[in-house]
């Protein structure tokens, strides 16, 4: 049986007491992969699909999550016109991730300076993948769709939304830096580095969704974690996916198989000396007049000599 919990995440416009002296912070819950979708059909508590500028509420979300994507790994998709209620009476999980405006916060009060809160829900265990995440936008306060400085008359809807959608990712509130995900509106309107750096931390920095603390090739995307030998090196990145000693490059080029450690004790040529042996003295494997230059494989001289 899959245990759930609830997790949720607020931004605020007022502010709040500082706890910590770091970067960017992790809700310590990730997704599989660095992806995920919404069904997106907003309307306003007025019933209006449209912000007092003119600007659909939808594209604004997808505006938002555009912001993540230009400088990250993470990607974000929409299902236009078809609405998942973000509370659904308390049942998450169905992994139908919602966003709406609403007086509360899924028939919680909302806080006296809440502007949204995000629900992520995720599996409790070794690692706690999140399986589903909603936005709640608190209708009774004066929202619209605008650039720059931060406006008295209404909160800007797209800024507000891509801080939420940075909790959807798995990013904490930054209380020290400047960024995003600081815990009070502002002017900020896009990730900043601190919160870029957040996103990697949480699913690499090659972009494949592995955290870089326990990807076998952190600099290199290696999504499957395959390593065919074994030896904590992804074959992404493993220059001998075999671990026979020669490289998968020179094995590929000269006929052999690079996930078959046994080509190193063979004698493609016939002139004696292993494909290993012609590796390590610079010779040709596949040419029986090419061998090993005397001294280029110390422990084979003694042997000659003894003939």
């Amino acid at each position: 049986m899959r245990q759930t919990l609830v997790r949720s995440t607020v931004a605020l416009f007022l502010a709040l007491s500082a706890g910590r002296s770091g970067g960017y912070e992790l809700l310590d819950s990730r997704w599989p992969t660095p992806e995920a979708y919404f069904f997106v059909q907003l309307v306003d508590a007025q019933g209006n699909d449209a912000s007092p500028g003119g600007r659909s509420w939808n594209d604004a979300f997808v505006t938002a999550m555009a912001r993540w994507q230009k400088d990250t790994v993470f990607s974000f998709s929409v299902l236009r016109n078809s609405y998942a209620d973000p509370c659904r009476n308390g049942f998450f999980g169905d992994g139908r991730n919602g966003v709406d405006f609403r007086a509360d916060a899924c028939d919680m009060a909302f806080g006296s300076t809440t502007l949204a809160i995000t629900f992520n829900t995720y599996n409790a265990g070794a690692e706690d993948i999140i399986l589903e995440s909603d936005i709640v936008f608190n209708e009774t306060y004066d929202w619209d769709v605008y650039s720059g400085p931060l406006q008295d008359y209404a909160f800007d809807f797209v800024r507000i939304a891509a801080h939420e959608l940075g909790h959807v990712i798995g990013l904490d509130h930054e209380t020290i830096k400047p960024a995003l995900m600081n815990p009070v509106a502002g002017n900020i309107e896009s990730p900043s580095q601190d919160d870029i750096n957040g996103v990697v931390a949480i699913y690499g920095s090659d972009n494949d969704g592995i955290p870089d603390s326990v990807d076998n090739c952190p600099t290199v995307p290696n999504p499957d974690q395959a390593d065919a030998d074994g030896d904590g090196e992804g074959d992404a990145c493993d220059e001998d996916d075999d671990d026979d000693g020669m490289s998968d490059d020179y094995e590929i080029k000269n006929g052999f198989n690079p996930l078959n450690a046994q080509d190193a004790d063979t004698d493609a040529d016939g002139d004696g000396f292993s494909n290993l042996e012609e590796y390590l003295g610079g010779s040709d494997p596949n040419n029986p007049y090419s061998t090993p230059k005397p001294g280029s494989l110390p422990f084979l001289i003694p042997l000659l000599l003894d003939d």
